[in-house]
């Protein structure tokens, strides 16, 4: 889980040093930045993973859009700037000084085994652009952790061309040559059972949705799917995957027949050779309706279900998700919020965190205001304040004179 979370010269964000929740939603006008801050969690994500350097030209995995092709030797880091559009597009645009420094800072709680207790990692990164010809160099790196009431333990800290390291918190000092000036050490570095690696995979498993149901009206290959890519264009092949886990399976199924009055069955069923597609029948009709007729807010609400039901295994500490409201009845997402409830109360500390933007007053007025996030422009850089902050605001919801969508949607929260 993160932790907290810093920010400077990133897209949007001049600076930004900010707390999070179990669950964190960005509230906002449009081109406030929310976006821009699950684009930064995205940019970690890439930049640590070296499936990313190693992917085949022009793509990064998760069904991102295609990548640059850099030139040369590639790096995970190299490639997820390219995808933001470059250096130049994704540094912080509201001064004119030459040479800017990326930042970006993390601290979070990772199990590094199923019943151990959570470490605290703080993991921190600088880069620059080495004169404004488009290559970067990483300025400074560096990993610490911290074991239930212990001390802070380097892990991992760039030095001069080289990266001195520790597996876990108990081995000496090693070091490791640094060739490649744009490349990080947690992706160089791959240790079987080390803290190094239980940290990058925890910041590799974090998954990112903008979910669009018109991609996920096509047959897909009947293979097992180790989780819903971005788009949901593998929604087919994931929820055939899922039937390998009859409870959970089994609970969607029955969530969206409660849901759904006139759905009467989902059909995962073979289409073509090593294909499969998914599909309905519905009360009254005679024939099964195919997945090209099935409607958009049907495969988002089953889409965003499965995330909530998945089991373990195929789960992800961390989801993202833009504007989960799109497609869906208000009475389909509050059924969504509902289950999300209950699903957070079931797992307790291995739920997965949430961070959400929305435009949804429903939405909003379904949450928490501890985990609402409104998001503003100020002077052309994003600023985040918290409601939950204002008493006199706690107390107009405490005697619940109006809720928090209507407060949001009147302008009340907003500071500027």
């Amino acid at each position: 889980m993160i932790k907290r979370i810093r920010i400077r010269n990133f897209l949007s964000f001049k600076e930004l040093d900010e707390k999070l929740g179990l669950r964190t939603v960005l509230v906002g006008p449009n081109m406030s930045g929310k976006s821009n801050f699950l684009d930064c969690l995205l940019f970690l994500t890439l930049a640590v993973n070296p499936a990313v350097a190693a992917a085949p030209p022009g793509s990064v995995p998760g069904g991102a859009p295609p990548a640059p092709e850099p030139s040369g030797l590639s790096s995970a880091l190299r490639r997820a700037i390219g995808y933001l559009g470059g250096f130049a597009e994704v540094v912080w645009k509201g001064t004119e000084q030459i040479v800017q420094t990326l930042e970006i800072g993390i601290t979070t709680e990772v199990r590094t085994a199923p019943r151990a207790p959570a470490k605290t990692f703080e993991y921190d990164i600088a880069i620059e652009e080495i004169e404004r010809h488009g290559a970067i160099q990483v300025v400074r790196e560096r990993l610490t952790m911290v074991e239930a009431r212990g001390q802070p333990i380097t892990l991992l800290e760039t030095q001069g061309g080289q990266v001195e390291y520790r597996a876990n918190a108990s081995d000496k000092a090693q070091t490791y040559p640094m060739r490649q000036p744009d490349r990080l050490g947690l992706e160089a570095l791959s240790i079987p059972g080390s803290d190094l690696n239980a940290f990058r995979d925890f910041v590799s498993s974090w998954r990112f949705y903008k979910l669009t149901p018109s991609l996920m009206k096509t047959a897909n290959p009947s293979a097992p799917q180790p989780f819903l890519v971005d788009l949901g264009v593998n929604l087919s092949s994931w929820l055939f995957t899922l039937q390998g886990h009859p409870n959970e399976f089994q609970r969607i199924r029955q969530v969206a027949l409660d849901v759904f009055p006139n759905l009467a069955e989902l059909l995962i069923q073979p289409a073509q050779a090593g294909m499969v597609s998914l599909g309905s029948t519905e009360r009254y009709l005679k024939r099964p309706v195919s997945l090209a007729r099935m409607s958009d807010g049907e495969l988002a609400f089953l889409a965003l279900l499965s995330l909530i039901l998945a089991p373990d295994k195929l789960g992800a500490p961390l989801y993202c998700i833009e504007e989960p409201e799109t497609h869906l009845h208000p009475h389909l997402l509050e059924t969504l919020v509902e289950i999300l409830n209950q699903r957070q109360r079931e797992l307790g500390p291995r739920a997965a965190q949430i961070i959400a933007t929305t435009h949804s007053p429903l939405l909003v007025d379904k949450l928490d205001v501890k985990d609402l996030v409104v998001v503003e422009k100020v002077g052309g850089a994003t600023r985040f304040t918290r409601p939950a902050s204002d008493k006199q605001l706690r107390k107009l919801l405490e005697r619940k004179e109006s809720g928090l969508g209507e407060l949001w949607y009147s302008g009340a929260l907003s500071r500027n």
